[in-house]
This record gives C-alpha cells, structure tokens and sequence, in this order.
C-alpha cells in the first residue's frame, strides 16, 4: 500500500501558506528595507516546507526537494552567508524532524509501509535487523540531504552572485552609455552652427538646436522631408552631391534658403558622407553657419570702397562745376534785368536760373556726400533730436493725413556720442524717405534702444512698399533712388555721415511688407569710443 496523506493537515499548512503570503505583503511597506526581513521570510518557508514534509510522509515524503526554493531564495536576496545558514536551518530542521518521527517522539501522521510475502501476508523481520536497517536509513536519508541542502546553497549563491555583478557591471555601462548620450547630445545642442542628417535617400533624420535656431523650423517639421526640397534646390541636387563627395570628403557650398518667419538667410555648408561603425556609408551630413551678416559686412566694405573712390572724384568734379555754374547763373541774372525780355524768353530765361538752382543743390549734395565736413561729436540725447525731426516732418507736405507717426522709446533720455546737427539730417532724411515710401498713408514707428553698454540703435521702420533684394544693395549708392523725385544723394549722405560717426547702417526690406533702417551709433559716455571719434573728426578736419 501507498501512503495515505492525512489531509486535514494539509489543508491546514495550505491555509497557513496563503496566511504568510497575505502578512508578507501587509508588512512589506514597513520593513523592506530592513535587513532581517529577507531572513525571517526565508524561516518562515523553511517551517512551512517542514511542515508539508512532515505530513506526507516524513522521511518517505518526495517534498523535500520543496526545501530548495527558500535556498534559492535565500541565496539571492542575502548571499552566499546567508544560503549557508539556510541550508543549516534546512538540514537542522529536516534532520529533527526525521528523528523525532522515526523514534516515536511525534506521531506519524501518514500509514507506513508493512513488509509484505509473496502470498500478501506480513512476513517476520528480526527486532535487531530491522534497527540497524531503519538506523542505516535515517543516516543516509540526513547525508544525502545535507548535501543536497549545500551543494544547491553554494551554486545557487555562487551564480547569485555572478548575476549580481552581471547585473551591477550592466548598470554600470548602462550609466555610462546614459552619460555619453547626454554628454553627446548637450555637446551637438551647445554648437552654434547647424547639424543635419540625412538617410542614403536624402530624407532628414535629425537636426540640432543649433539648426533649428538658425532656420527657425523643428525637427518635427522638417523630419522625413527631403533635403533638397529644404534648400530649395532641384531634384538634381542629391546626384551632383553624391559625385562631389566621391571626388572628396569634404563639399563645400553656399545657398541661400527662406526662414521659418519667411526672411531669407545666406548659409554656408559642408557636407560628408555619414558611416557607421564598420564604416559602410548610412546618409549625409550637413554642417552649415549663418553667414547673412557677413555679406552684408561684405557689401558694406563693397559699398564703401565705391563710395570712398566716388567721392573724390566728386569732390573735384562739384567744384569744378560749381564756379562756371555760378557765373552762368549770375550772367543769366543780369541779361534778364538788361535785355528786357519778351514774356516767353523771359520765362526761359527763369527755367535757366531754376535748373541752375536745382543744379547747385545737386552740386552741394555731392560735396556733402564726397566730405561731410567739420563735425564736432559729444554727449547728446536723442530723444530731443528725434523729436524736432519728426515735429518738422509732421508740418512738411509729403506728410498727409493718413500718415501716422508712433515712438518707441525705452527711456526718456537716451544719449549717444554724436554730432547733433549732422545727426538731424540724418534723421530727417531717413524719415522723409520712409513717409515717401507710404504715398497712400501708413505709420512710421520710430524707436530708440541701447544695444548694450557701448551702442545705441536708432530704428525709422515703415509699412511700405518696401523694397527688392536688389534696391537693398544699391540703397546707399549715389544716384539710387526709388521715387519720382529727388536726386538719390539722400541716403548716400545718411550713410556717410553714419560712417564717420564710426556707426553702422543696415536695411530690413520686404516688398509689399515694409522697409525698416537700422542706424547703430556709439553710446556715451564712452570714454575709449570718444577718444577714437574725436581722433577721427580731428583727421576728417
């Protein structure tokens, strides 16, 4: 016969099973993080293992195997010392266990087997034979499993804790592999310049910040379109690139492109081809800077070399036109007092004088131009100067009633190293100009700003009809002018007179949408930047 489990007793340590479950998961809150938690959940199933030991069958019972969950248990959560004193507490307990049953001490709660004939009938075993039988049992049944018990504890243990450092040196790189992908992106996020990449089809699949900044259009935006439709260029454009970079590493080229708000931007790029590690060849880079205020600094220099060669051309030829002019102008004078003219050549006679008048003017303009003259520059608040300018162009004719004039000054007082009256000239023609530029009304915003601890920007912005690249270019040049009337000296004075002042000029133009100019002069007091414009007025004198 089998033995019979007595299974009130079971149902009994099931319930406890379940009993222990529910207290382990009350208390975990409290006592996780205690160090001898692990250790009294680990007793706690080894007297549970005992228990279903003890009922099905003691030292017959195949559930001791049960005792190597908590070994493993143990070994995991309190290491190689802790497995052992496990395995002793398992071995203690097993071993006790089996005593007490074999030696009467605790009742056997499960039917033993009984010698059986070949007939079914019990067969006569001698009292002396039988003790040293049970006796050579129990010392085996106690050998075998203490080492079983710590054999399981030492490997168990043993590969506990080569997990754990498995597990700690993946931490470990996975720290550093954390490390470098932020070090990585905060280095491409801090570079200035922009960064692009492109898969071998030329779909963009990455931008930096630095790109997105300069273009003022994100990633999300951008991402998956095609890089030749991002600069604008045609279909062509990734072929010829492919061809360059097979002649060499590195293409350099320039293109202009249209920003996010709609102005457009001169950018310089290089690009490469992108590798992986095994070096095989997986898209494109791009490398670009925005260099829209190097050409303008360009055109500047440009701009002013003409200028400088033109103007002392001028200035020989204004003065060499202006004596016979004025000799012409007085003879014309005299014959018209003299002769007695007829009504019709007098009137011709009046054309002569008059285109001789607008002729000298001309004549004036460009000795302004080729020479501003003595200027004499010193701390002087613009507020008051801008002011009188714009008292003057409100009463001026080319001011009608549906312009409007607005200001926008960040403080009251707003001084600047200049020179006051060569400075209302300044002003006067740049917002003469913009009024021009509204002939059916609109509204001039001037503004005053510091830029900094050393500049001062004064800007004269229109919602005009604006202005072509083109017209941009040739603004300052002598003789460009986009209005019926005037000679085209106007901003070339401007631009002369903001030149000598040691300031800068700049246009901000759209057609249709407005013109705005930007004049940057020195800030006062500014002792360094005084000395150096007074250095210079003394050369220009």
């Amino acid at each position: 016969k089998q033995p019979i489990l007595a299974s009130q007793h079971f149902y009994v340590l099931t319930m406890a099973g379940y009993a222990l479950t529910i207290v382990y998961a009350l208390l975990h809150p409290f006592w996780s993080r205690h160090p001898a938690s692990a250790g009294v959940q680990v007793a706690g199933d080894l007297v549970l293992v005992t228990g279903f030991v003890y009922v099905t069958g003691g030292i017959d019972s195949p559930f001791s195997l049960l005792y190597f969950l908590p070994l493993i248990a143990a070994s995991i959560t309190l290491g190689r010392t802790g497995a052992m004193s496990s395995a002793t507490g398992a071995w203690v307990m097993y071993a006790f266990l089996v005593v007490l049953i074999v030696y009467g001490a605790i009742p056997d709660l499960s039917v033993g087997l009984r010698a059986a004939g070949a007939d079914g009938l019990p067969t006569f075993i001698h009292p002396a034979a039988e003790a040293m039988a049970l006796n050579k049992r129990v010392a085996y049944s106690l050998f075998s499993h203490f080492v079983g018990f710590f054999t399981v504890a030492h490997l168990s243990s043993y590969l506990s804790l080569k997990l754990k450092a498995a597990g700690d040196e993946l931490e470990e790189k996975r720290e550093v592999l954390a490390k470098l992908q932020a070090l990585n992106k905060n280095i491409i996020d801090s570079i200035s310049s922009g960064i692009i990449t492109t898969d071998l089809d030329g779909s963009i699949t990455f931008m930096n910040r630095g790109a997105e900044e300069i273009t003022g259009r994100s990633l999300a935006a951008v991402e998956g379109a095609g890089i030749d439709a991002f600069l604008a260029r045609e279909v062509a454009f990734l072929p010829k690139l492919k061809t360059n970079l097979d002649r060499e590493r590195r293409f350099r080229f320039e293109d202009s492109i249209i920003r996010g708000d709609g102005s457009r931007l001169f950018l310089g790029f290089t690009s490469a081809v992108l590798r992986d590690q095994r070096g095989e060849p997986t898209g494109y880079i791009f490398s670009f800077q925005d260099l829209t205020d190097i050409k303008a600094l360009e055109e500047e220099v440009r701009l002013k070399d003409r200028m400088a060669a033109l103007g002392q051309m001028a200035a020989g030829i204004a003065h060499e036109i202006r004596n016979p002019l004025a000799a012409m102008s007085g003879s014309v004078q005299i014959l018209k007092k003299s002769l007695h003219p007829t009504a019709e050549e007098g009137e011709l006679l009046d054309i002569v004088l008059r285109e001789s008048r607008r002729l000298n003017q001309i004549i004036k303009d460009f000795l302004l131009f080729a020479k501003p003259g003595r200027f004499h520059p010193q701390p002087n608040d613009l507020v008051p100067i801008l002011n009188d300018a714009l008292i003057l162009l409100r009463n001026s004719e080319e001011f009608g009633s549906n312009h409007s004039v607005r200001t926008q000054f960040e403080s009251p007082e707003v001084n600047a190293f200049i020179d006051a009256n060569m400075m209302k000239q300044v002003f006067w023609n740049l917002a003469k100009n913009s009024i021009k530029a509204t002939p059916g009304g609109g509204t001039l915003t001037v503004s005053v700003s510091r830029d900094g601890a050393s500049s001062v920007v004064v800007s004269f912005a229109d919602d005009g009809v604006g202005m072509s690249e083109s017209e941009m270019r040739r603004a300052f040049e002598p003789f460009q002018t986009n209005f019926s009337e005037g000679t085209g000296l106007g901003l070339a004075v401007v631009f002369r007179i903001v030149e000598e002042h040691r300031g800068r000029i700049r246009v901000r133009s759209r057609l249709g949408k407005g013109t705005e100019v930007l004049v940057t002069l020195p800030a006062a007091p500014g002792i360094v930047m005084a000395g150096e414009i007074a250095g210079a007025a003394e050369a220009a004198s």
